[in-house]
């Protein structure tokens, strides 16, 4: 009796071990294919592009600014003489400006060196080859000295300088008046205008030269002109 007792515990623990094993074995085998599974599904589906590098263009250099278009038409325009009139102003130590007028420069003329157009507030200076630079700019000093007397200058102002150079009974002005004093006009230096323009000249630009004829160079040129520093 005992004997068949512990042979059928034997066997029901063998069924029981058995079982247990083979649900053990079936348990592993459906997570392997559940595993499978899912690697499979990772497989065909197909993985999303990666995006293309952006490409990378290096900025093109910006092109060079043009040049002012009033540099190149200087450089094409400004002539030789205006280029050593330009120079000779620079010793001039009267401004035109404050006397509203506005120099220009051109080649040299045989009949005359400058000229003033009092109705258009301009100074034409004429510039010939050779021309030492002092030269010009007495020529330029000299016709803002007419300006100035123009501008400046009463009949009582004037009276008042010729008894100061010693010439009271002299005229003023040629015997007749031109913008453009040429070989057929009178010279103004000799008279009260054109001595006055001289002394001016002496006054305001470093010239040794002193060309009126009516009076001789004075010690202290700036020292006669009406409101002068």
């Amino acid at each position: 009796m005992e004997e068949r007792t512990v042979s059928l515990a034997v066997g029901l623990r063998g069924v029981l071990v058995a079982a247990i094993l083979g649900l053990l074995v079936m348990g592993l085998a459906g997570v392997m294919r559940l595993g499978g599974g899912r690697s499979s599904l990772r497989d065909s589906t197909p993985a999303a592009p990666r995006p293309a590098p952006a490409q990378t263009t290096a900025a093109a250099p910006a092109p060079p600014a043009p040049a002012p278009a009033s540099a190149a038409v200087a450089s094409l325009t400004t002539s030789p003489a205006a280029r050593l009139g330009q120079q000779a102003l620079g010793l001039v130590s009267f401004d035109p400006r404050l006397l509203g007028y506005q120099v220009s420069f051109r080649s040299g003329r045989k009949d005359i060196r400058a000229q003033i157009d009092g109705d258009n507030h301009r100074i034409t200076i004429y510039i010939s080859a050779g021309d030492a630079l002092h030269r010009v700019a007495h020529d330029i000093a000299h016709e803002l000295g007419h300006a100035y007397d123009a501008r400046y200058l009463t009949p009582q102002a004037r009276d008042r300088y010729l008894q100061l150079r010693g010439r009271a009974a002299s005229t003023w002005f040629p015997g007749f008046r031109a913008a453009d004093y040429t070989a057929l006009a009178l010279s103004d230096y000799g008279t009260g205008s054109g001595d006055f323009a001289e002394v001016f000249a002496q006054c305001h630009s470093p010239s040794p030269e002193f060309r009126s004829t009516l009076a001789p160079v004075p010690a202290a040129p700036c020292a006669l002109i009406p409101g002068a520093k």
